[in-house]
């Protein structure tokens, strides 16, 4: 994940979620995998209703937890991203989601799953690990091999745009922000704007 380390990297991406977003007041946000709670929490406090959804139980009670501690009031959902049937068509005025894509073994389903909440023309803003991320674990004095070179899971940008484009979403904002160094390493992640389109 992109942000969900706490300090500068959470900072930083938090900004750059805000700015894609649009104003948060009075909208309705899904936040999908929603991990520990930041960026929800964030959003309720920036005016938005939030609806958090994540898949494990530990993820939806540090959720929970963090926003009982923040005093902030939103939904939390334990569910599958791919089955959001809890939720009308039409419903969602943005969503979001920090890393959370790069898990799920089907990856069309959520983005038609999403298509269908959101409101047309609505934004879904998504950070994914860059995909040259995994080399900043290796030591600047080695040459290793491609194998010798430990992999987070990064989703294929042909994968992700193709996908995006068949569930009926234009990319309209593609970034690679830097990002504080953190633990010693920069963090490269990707951060992308899709819109849904039709009716």
């Amino acid at each position: 994940m992109c942000s969900n380390l706490e300090g500068p990297v959470q900072d930083a991406t938090t900004k750059i979620a805000h700015r894609l977003l649009g104003p948060l007041a009075g909208r309705r946000i899904l936040d999908l995998g929603c991990a520990g709670g930041i960026a929800a929490v964030s959003f309720a406090r920036g005016g938005a209703t939030v609806l958090a959804v994540d898949s494990t139980v530990e993820a939806v009670e540090a959720t929970r937890l963090l926003a009982e501690r923040e005093d902030v009031r939103f939904e939390v959902h334990h569910a599958d991203l791919a089955e959001l049937a809890f939720l009308r068509a039409d419903s969602i005025d943005a969503a979001y989601s920090d890393g959370a894509f790069a898990e799920v073994p089907n990856l069309a389903r959520v983005f038609r799953q999403v298509h269908r909440v959101l409101r047309p023309g609505s934004p879904l803003v998504m950070l994914m690990p860059h995909p040259f991320s995994a080399l900043a674990s290796v030591p600047s004095d080695s040459t290793p091999s491609f194998d010798d070179v430990a992999r987070p899971t990064i989703l294929s940008f042909t994968e992700v745009f193709t996908e995006l484009i068949r569930a009926g979403f234009r990319v309209d904002t593609l970034l690679e922000p830097e990002l504080p160094a953190a633990d010693g390493r920069d963090l490269g992640c990707v951060v992308l704007r899709a819109r849904k389109e039709g009716v």
